[in-house]
Order: C-alpha cells, then structure tokens, then sequence
C-alpha cells in the first residue's frame, strides 16, 4: 500500500517547487485500495493546469509497476469545510457557518485569520419589536482552530 506521508512529500516538493503558483495543500488521502485523494486550494483559486500539472509530477514519482494506484487531484470545493489556516486567510471578508467543537452554530464574517485561529464577525440577528425591526449589535468572536468542529462557506447568490 501506498503511504500517505510519501504522497504528502511529493506534494510538498512539488509546491516548494513552484512557490510562485500561491498554492497550498488541503489534504491528502490514501485509500486501502490505493485510492490517492489529493485536495488543493490557492490565494487565487486552482485552476485545472495546476491539478494536471501535480497528477504528472505524482505519477512520475510514483511506480505502477511496483504498486498500482488511482490518483484524482483537485481543487478543494466551495462546498467542503475548511481544513488548514491559509483557507481561513483565503477566506477573509466572507460569511461562514461555524460549528463549535460544543456544538454551537455560528454565523458571521471571517474577519481575520492566523496560524492558531481566527475571528469571526458574528452576523446580527433582527429582532422583531413593534413597528420596526432592531438590529442588534455586531460582536466580534475569536475562535481557536481545535476549538472548531467544522467551518463552511455561506454561498449566496445575491
């Protein structure tokens, strides 16, 4: 079987390779059935050459002959959590859904975004009151990346 820390090397050699790219690695999988998963974003987006171009750089260090294997590389997807601190950086300025490690669900706006966690505007809630709805207050939240179960991106349409 194929060792999920090789894979991980080879993405890393490949990313300080082409530093210039502003790539970075989200995860890396490797099924039982040599399944090799391989999941990456940038400050400004993947692109479909830049997967193409680690496939070729994994497979050319990589031997069907020794282990046979199936290797996707992709762009993380709007739609998955975010999974490392440069996506929360990636992310500044954009609403989030937050799931605490509690169990809390939070809304707001990535304010800013560090190594060991990041902040987040919580988004107001209206409050029905008489003959005109009141906003509360804005609060800001600092939140630590362990204290996290899982952070969403709220895509709106608007």
């Amino acid at each position: 079987m194929i060792k999920k820390q090789k894979v991980q090397a080879l993405v890393e050699a490949f990313l300080a390779e082409r530093e210039g790219l502003g790539l970075f690695l989200v995860s890396v999988s490797v099924s039982p059935k040599n399944e090799i998963k391989v999941y990456l974003d940038g400050m400004q987006g993947v692109d479909i050459d830049d997967c193409v171009e680690m496939s070729r750089y994994i497979e050319g260090h990589l031997d069907r002959e020794e282990e046979d294997f199936e290797l996707t590389v992709s762009s993380a997807g709007l739609d998955q959590p975010l999974r490392v601190p440069a996506q929360y950086k990636k992310n500044e300025g954009r609403e989030a859904k937050v799931v605490t490690a509690g169990g809390e669900t939070l809304k707001g706006v990535i304010e800013s975004a560090g190594e060991e966690g990041f902040s987040l505007r919580i988004l107001p809630a209206r409050k029905k009151s008489g003959k005109k709805d009141e906003e509360q207050e804005a609060a800001l939240r600092s939140l630590a990346y362990a204290d996290v179960k899982e952070t969403k991106l709220i895509i709106s349409f608007k």
